[in-house]
């Protein structure tokens, strides 16, 4: 390598741990990896064969999650779930935050998940995050107003008024009654939001 080269030459420009191989040697190793799964599956009936086949389609085509490709019951996800709340409710935050982490993979589509792992990356001040997961859980069910409340209360602390004063709007639309703790909440937020507009235009007037 001259000297120029060795200028030019990234800083990443590292060997990766990947020897290169030949077409044939490839060949030999597929034809052996291939050699092996027969064996493995020799005396599986072709009806399991063709069932797991099935199952790792559907998977493809996203009609199941991990968590039915595994076969995880519902009843191992409550589980999981009940242990990873009991974690964050005892202070235990990067435990929860596993188990949830976990939860989400297994069960994409379940908003309760996004929307606890929101809620734990939130207590962990970690609002870029939180963020993300309750609008995972609010694309999932739009009338979540635990993620709607709690993704609207990071919106006005980080004095996002439009986005906060949406989300929380929402939130108190998904009880007429006015029951729920978290539309109330969202309503004393609501109240500090109006308080805070008021106090950002007095500032502007008095400049």
């Amino acid at each position: 390598m001259t000297n120029k080269d060795s200028k030019n030459k990234k800083k990443w420009d590292f060997p990766i741990g990947i020897k290169p191989m030949q077409k044939e040697e490839a060949e030999a190793v597929m034809e052996d990896f291939f050699e092996k799964i027969e064996d493995e599956f020799k005396n599986t009936p072709q009806s399991e064969i063709e069932k797991g086949a099935k199952k790792i389609k559907d998977y493809i085509d996203g009609k199941i999650g991990w968590a039915e490709l595994f076969n995880f019951t519902p009843q191992m996800l409550l589980q999981m779930a009940e242990f990873g709340y009991a974690q964050f409710k005892i202070g235990r935050y990067p435990d929860a935050e596993r188990v949830f982490k976990v939860l989400t993979v297994l069960d994409w589509n379940n908003h309760y998940y996004h929307s606890m792992m929101g809620t734990i990356l939130q207590r962990q001040k970690r609002y870029g995050e939180a963020i993300a997961e309750y609008t995972q859980a609010i694309e999932l069910y739009s009338k979540d107003v635990v993620s709607l409340t709690n993704r609207g209360e990071i919106f006005l602390q980080h004095n996002l008024l439009t986005e906060a004063e949406e989300d929380l709007k929402k939130a108190v639309d998904t009880d007429i009654d006015g029951k729920n703790k978290w539309v109330n909440r969202a309503k004393m937020l609501l109240t500090q939001l109006e308080k805070n507009k008021k106090g950002a235009k007095k500032q502007k007037g008095d400049k």
